[in-house]
């Protein structure tokens, strides 16, 4: 292929390439926003709890993505201790009430002395729980929505990321590409020139063994080719 030729097809190569590279990178900052409908069919997991999105992104995440990182573990773990104290108070209810069932059966049918105040320490102290079980039962209605909110701008802001880096990766790609066909093109200018000099070889090589005859080529062989 002529010079000419080849270098003009990788001019129009590159500039295909930057004018592409220039329309990702127009659309780089662009905001982002899932439709509702669709992100709930979605079931997204808890992203720093998936496996693939760790191996992803746990090295390589920007400000954004460690603060929501973080703000969704917090989130999480109050939670979970929330769930505990909850199971926890409700066991302590559970013995209150089978004490106060105990005392009154004591009292009632038994006819035996107990201490009143034992049942109604019990019943304040039950009291009391149900005031806190009612509000960690509504403190604990709201962590799903800041759960799903949190992870959701976690998304978003891993989108971002997973974009900026699909568009350094592209451009590389395409760095990659350009050169592999450069080469490709080189290589196949060398191989049509190494078919032409070897047939000039052979030409040349023809021609004097036709002329001198193969007893004189051969000693002309030894003497030029073992040099």
């Amino acid at each position: 292929m002529p010079k000419l030729v080849l270098e003009g097809k990788i001019l129009k190569k590159q500039k295909f390439n930057a004018e592409m590279r220039c329309s990702m990178f127009l659309k780089k900052n662009e905001s982002i926003e899932f439709a509702n409908t669709i992100m709930k069919k979605s079931r997204i997991p808890i992203l720093i709890y998936d496996e693939q999105w760790k191996k992803l992104f746990t090295n390589s995440m920007n400000k954004s993505m460690e603060t929501l990182s973080k703000d969704l573990q917090q989130l999480l773990t109050e939670e979970k201790e929330l769930e505990h104290r909850l199971k926890s108070s409700q066991g302590r209810k559970r013995i209150l009430m089978n004490k106060i069932i105990h005392l009154s059966d004591r009292l009632n049918s038994k006819g035996e002395e107990v201490e009143i105040s034992d049942i109604e320490d019990a019943k304040d102290e039950i009291a009391k729980i149900n005031e806190e079980i009612d509000e960690m039962r509504e403190n604990l209605e709201l962590y799903p929505k800041k759960i799903e909110g949190t992870n959701m701008e976690l998304l978003k802001e891993t989108a971002k990321v997973a974009y900026s880096e699909i568009n350094n990766t592209q451009t590389r790609l395409w760095d990659v590409d350009e050169e592999i066909n450069i080469l490709r093109e080189k290589l196949g200018q060398y191989r049509d020139e190494k078919e032409a000099l070897e047939e000039k070889v052979q030409v040349l090589y023809s021609l004097l063994h036709s002329i001198i005859g193969p007893q004189e080529i051969e000693k002309l062989d030894v003497k030029f080719f073992q040099k």
